[in-house]
């Protein structure tokens, strides 16, 4: 086998390009600014080959944009925003439980889609689920935002801005790069490494600071309800690969928008939550990709 073949089949591996994020980030933080302007083209190239090759035509009508839209957001906004607005009340630090308001307020990660290709989910589901919760997000992030912190910055024109941005543009690019001679996973994990080398770079000085509070419940809301969610499906009878997208859709957040949001609205602490809860979505990730393909049947 070349070195070319090689390197090949390492980016293939989720799980090591993941797990390597993690490391570098933690360890050699400094170019994490360079990258940084290189998150949002990331999220859009992963996306575009994510659906490369869906017909997403088919794909809506086959799952049932309706059904399977509004399990996306039952999901979403209402079991994940739902418990994380329960476990942060109580928090002292008024900035930490802010950062956590906003992060209940913003859609499904971007990283959905790619997930459910690489975990060989149910793109349809996916796909439905992920539209139609960032079309709700356009009503329930700003009033999720205001009802639990009262602050009213939020625009519904930005928040569809960044819909046409990561979601309708990728989707449209889609049908060009799926004629691409390009293994889609390929780009799909290099963009996976960039973003999460990125966030956890930025984000380095306050890990190491060591937040119990804020560790555990981004512990429990993307471990504990991503399990949940995952028993609850295969035993109300659904396919594994259905299973594993609403285990998506249950437990992952935009970050990136939820860091953003926080620190434009509030203080830099608050864009702490975030900075935990990619490692520990990162974490389940790479639990869920080495997983036994057994229990997916």
């Amino acid at each position: 086998m070349s070195r070319k073949a090689r390197i090949l089949d390492l980016i293939e591996c989720s799980t090591l390009v993941l797990i390597l994020s993690l490391l570098l980030g933690l360890l050699l933080p400094g170019p994490a600014e360079s990258t940084e302007a290189l998150i949002t083209p990331a999220l859009m190239i992963m996306m575009a080959f994510s659906l490369a090759e869906v017909d997403m035509i088919r794909a809506i009508r086959s799952s049932g944009i309706l059904k399977s839209g509004a399990c996306g957001i039952l999901l979403n906004y209402g079991l994940l925003s739902g418990l994380i607005l329960l476990l942060s009340h109580g928090l002292a630090d008024e900035s930490l439980r802010q950062g956590f308001i906003v992060m209940a307020a913003v859609p499904p990660a971007v990283a959905v889609l790619p997930m459910t290709r690489i975990l060989k989910g149910d793109m349809s589901l996916s796909l439905c689920g992920e539209i139609s919760s960032y079309l709700a997000s356009l009503l329930l992030m700003p009033l999720i935002i205001y009802l639990f912190s009262r602050q009213t910055g939020i625009s519904p024109l930005y928040l569809l801005q960044i819909s046409i941005v990561l979601i309708i543009i990728p989707a449209i690019a889609s049908r060009l790069v799926r004629l691409l001679p390009v293994n889609p996973i390929l780009p799909i994990n290099l963009g996976f490494f960039l973003v999460t080398y990125t966030v956890i770079g930025l984000n380095r000085g306050a890990l190491w600071m060591g937040w119990g509070d804020v560790a555990w419940i981004a512990i429990a809301r993307t471990f504990a309800l991503g399990s949940a969610v995952f028993i609850m499906a295969r035993l109300a009878g659904l396919k594994g690969s259905q299973a594993i997208s609403c285990t998506l859709l249950g437990s992952f957040k935009n970050l990136g928008l939820a860091a953003a949001v926080s620190l434009l609205l509030f203080s830099p602490a608050a864009g702490l939550p975030a900075a935990f809860c990619v490692l520990a979505e990162s974490a389940f990730f790479i639990l869920l990709a080495s997983r036994d393909h057994a229990i997916l049947k």
